[in-house]
């Protein structure tokens, strides 16, 4: 029985993405998972499941929605980034999701923002990736790999439109918000909210 569970396919498009983008952080992790919810993973990732892909959609002033006229004229718009914040989380994330048979990484992280906000995005180049092996706290001694991609992203259209089932709220900030999960942490911390790299 293989007890490296996907490993040679997720070798295979982290090879593809750094080959693609060059020298993209890498991140290596392990998770326990109750053993109780360790079968239906094993079983996900056995059936090709290799993890998903996030994107820190940066939205510029001038493709900002025009102001209403209500509003004062002198109003000044920053360079704003989307988060999210899921159910159950008390820490804003980045949109996105996990990947579908047939779909790159990239594809499922623009197909994820927009079924979760109703943004409409494209994908720069990632700004991290995360390696994730992930074991149980059982008896099973089976080790599964996922990847996880975190893109940079531009605003290509649409409007905040929340998928209800999965997130509790998104906003665009002109400034990241205190409360963030790591990977968003990562890359606030290269962040000029005044001028793009």
């Amino acid at each position: 029985m293989n007890r490296e569970v996907n490993r040679a396919e997720v070798d295979r498009r982290q090879d593809r993405l750094l080959a693609e983008y060059g020298d993209v952080p890498v991140r290596e992790e392990r998770e326990k998972v109750p053993a109780e919810v360790f079968p239906e993973l094993r079983d996900l990732t056995a059936e090709g499941y290799t993890g998903g892909g996030y994107v820190w959609v940066v939205r510029e002033p001038p493709e900002t929605v025009p102001l209403s006229e209500s509003l004062p004229a002198d109003i000044e718009e920053d360079r704003r980034v989307l988060m999210v914040l899921s159910r159950g989380s008390t820490r804003w994330g980045l949109p996105g999701g996990g990947r579908e048979c047939g779909e790159s990484y990239e594809e499922a992280a623009v197909r994820e923002v927009h079924e979760e906000t109703g943004v409409d995005c494209r994908v720069t180049e990632p700004f991290l990736i995360r390696r994730r092996v992930s074991v149980s706290r059982g008896d099973d001694d089976e080790r599964l790999h996922t990847l996880w991609v975190f893109f940079d992203g531009r605003y290509e259209g649409g409007h905040l439109a929340v998928q209800p089932g999965d997130l509790n709220g998104a906003a665009w900030f002109a400034r990241p918000p205190t409360r963030m999960h790591s990977a968003g942490e990562f890359r606030a911390a290269k962040w000029d909210c005044y001028h793009l790299r």
